[in-house]
């Protein structure tokens, strides 16, 4: 798995393009050699009267050439004369060396964005089924263009996408699916989950390499030996899982059921449920108001002595209430959206963080053995120093339900997205 953070030797390029890009792996996708010369001019007598600088792009088949010149004293009138004479070099403007145009030549859908239903033209007035059809395929094929890099094992982000997508494509038609029929919903619902559980222990594993050197920053050195022994074996698991994952969405098996998850999704709308004719800007505000009131009254229920099961569903509704507003998020007035979904991303990285020391707890417990005493003695240092940093997380997880959970938010709620009056949180 190439890592970003050694692609560059410059620290100060690495800085920049972390920033810019912020994934871990660059790929190459155009090639493009720059060929710089230096060069003089002379007069009839041999003198050197103006120097010059010619930078040629040497990308595709047609090669782009700039030029600079430098005047020399006491002979300006021959860098004028040069000046003229090249004149459609010198004012040529250097924006990308021709880079543009070999990218533009390149197969880079995978590297489009993230948000399935960007390229698509939702209106207020369509109706619910088809506009729910129409983002399940561009979700669908948003998962897709990730593939390739996953099996390629190109880099650790490519499964994570492919699974994001997946996994929002299941949200949207659980969370939207009075709008279209039963049988798809029964046919497609056990499809989608198969092909997302193929893909969970190379995400599991994924997750512990990628925390590797934070675990290793947490133990004394003492712990290292017994680090690397399970990171040895993190390695030979997680190279023998990528392997399986790879070979099934190599598969016919893999791709007859995306085919079939397609064509279903591309069937015209029939209209079957109520809710499939309505209006999508009204379904969804409705459906947005409707699960912030039923967290609302989650999050009442919510104390220090609560499990984490109850902080879990909450989780998962936050989630849930996120991509409803995304998927639809041209539909609903874009400064309020925009403050609202700041607010909703701060809690769920809290929420996150939490379960996250939980989910890693749990994998690292299952690596345990008696036999491998080394081994086993860094697993029980890092698990009790993450069960600390669990604990200390949770008061943080009180504070941003409160602090989010506001009289001022739920008037905003209800402001944006709707229909009830304005109720106080009693």
């Amino acid at each position: 798995m190439p890592d970003f953070g050694g692609s560059f030797g410059k620290v100060i390029v690495k800085a920049k393009l972390q920033k810019l890009i912020g994934l871990r792996a660059i790929l190459p996708v155009a090639t493009l050699r720059l060929l710089e010369t230096d060069f003089s001019l002379r007069d009839s007598d041999q003198k050197i009267v103006v120097k010059g600088h010619l930078t040629q792009s040497m990308g595709g088949d047609q090669p782009t050439c700039y030029c600079t010149l430098r005047a020399l004293r006491g002979y300006s009138k021959f860098h004028t004369r040069a000046a003229q004479i090249l004149e459609p070099l010198i004012k040529a403007k250097i924006k990308d060396f021709g880079l543009k145009c070999l990218l533009e030549a390149q197969d880079l859908e995978v590297f489009k964005s993230k948000q399935g239903n960007s390229v698509l033209l939702l209106t207020v007035a369509m109706q619910a089924e088809p506009a729910v059809r129409s983002i399940a395929l561009a979700m669908l094929d948003q998962a897709e263009r990730h593939v390739r890099g996953v099996i390629a094992d190109t880099d650790t982000e490519f499964l994570h996408q492919f699974r994001v997508n997946v996994r929002k494509l299941r949200s949207l038609i659980s969370l939207l699916k009075k709008a279209l029929p039963t049988t798809l919903i029964d046919t497609l619902k056990p499809k989608l989950s198969l092909i997302a559980g193929k893909t969970n222990k190379l995400r599991d594993l994924d997750v512990l390499i990628l925390a590797h050197e934070s675990y290793r920053t947490m133990l004394p050195a003492n712990f290292e030996s017994g680090l690397n022994k399970l990171y040895g074996l993190i390695e030979k698991q997680r190279k023998q899982e990528k392997n399986k994952v790879a070979r099934y969405l190599s598969s016919k098996d893999y791709k007859a059921t995306i085919a079939s998850c397609a064509a279903e999704f591309s069937l015209n709308s029939v209209f079957e449920t109520a809710m499939a004719s309505k209006s999508i800007a009204r379904v969804v505000k409705k459906l947005i108001l409707k699960r912030y009131h039923k967290m609302l009254a989650m999050c009442q229920g919510i104390s220090c002595q609560s499990p984490d099961q109850n902080i879990h569903a909450l989780r998962i509704e936050f989630k849930k209430l996120r991509y409803l507003i995304e998927f639809f998020v041209d539909l609903l007035p874009k400064k309020r959206i925009v403050k609202i979904v700041g607010e909703i991303k701060k809690i769920q990285t809290i929420l996150g963080d939490y379960n996250d020391y939980g989910v890693q707890i749990g994998i690292l417990n299952g690596y345990v053995d008696d036999a491998l005493v080394d081994m086993s003695n860094s697993l029980s240092g890092l698990i009790a120093i993450l069960h600390q940093k669990k604990i200390e997380k949770r008061s943080k997880v009180e504070s941003a339900i409160a602090d989010f959970f506001t009289e001022n938010m739920t008037n905003e709620f209800n402001l944006v997205f709707g229909i009830r009056k304005t109720k106080g949180l009693g």
